[in-house]
């Protein structure tokens, strides 16, 4: 805008007579002032709205990033998730499977015990059986003594 000044100074004092040279440096100021000032100012709006621009893209750009990152980082997560879960999962299995194991050898041995129990069950049966027969045996044994004490001491009465 400079440029501008001089040559409007240059020319206007070319085309008409010039009483005071510094009256028409204060005119062309004057004049030239206002778009220097608003040459100033788009200058200024210029810079202004690139500094905008290039703010936004650079948030732009940020946010972008900042994306890729929380994609990232949620994909890691899933795959811990993921990998957490098949973890836990295995050991869950781990767990019931002993856990069935253990249930199998106490029932393995509960029926063994059952077992002892029906052979101890019929052990005392055939001592009862046997017990009993002795029993009967005994009192056959002792009715038939008292039935011939009793016909032998008729006897002694009879005859």
């Amino acid at each position: 805008m400079k440029d501008l000044a001089e040559m409007l100074e240059d020319e206007l004092s070319a085309a008409v007579e010039v009483k005071n040279p510094k009256s028409l440096h204060r005119y062309i100021t004057l004049l030239t002032g206002g778009y220097v000032e608003q040459d100033l100012h788009e200058r200024r709006y210029s810079e202004l709205s690139s500094s905008i621009r290039e703010m936004l893209a650079s948030m732009k750009e940020g946010f972008r990033r900042m994306d890729e990152r929380f994609t990232a980082m949620q994909k890691q997560m899933d795959e811990r998730f993921t990998s957490m879960q098949k973890q836990m999962d295995e050991r869950f299995s781990s767990l019931q499977k002993q856990m069935d194991e253990r249930f199998e050898a106490s029932n393995q041995r509960f029926e063994d015990m059952n077992h002892r129990f029906d052979d101890i069950n019929r052990r005392f049966d055939d001592v009862n059986s046997r017990f009993d027969r002795q029993h009967k045996l005994i009192s056959l044994g002792f009715t038939a003594l008292a039935l011939i004490i009793t016909a032998f001491n008729l006897a002694i009465i009879l005859g």
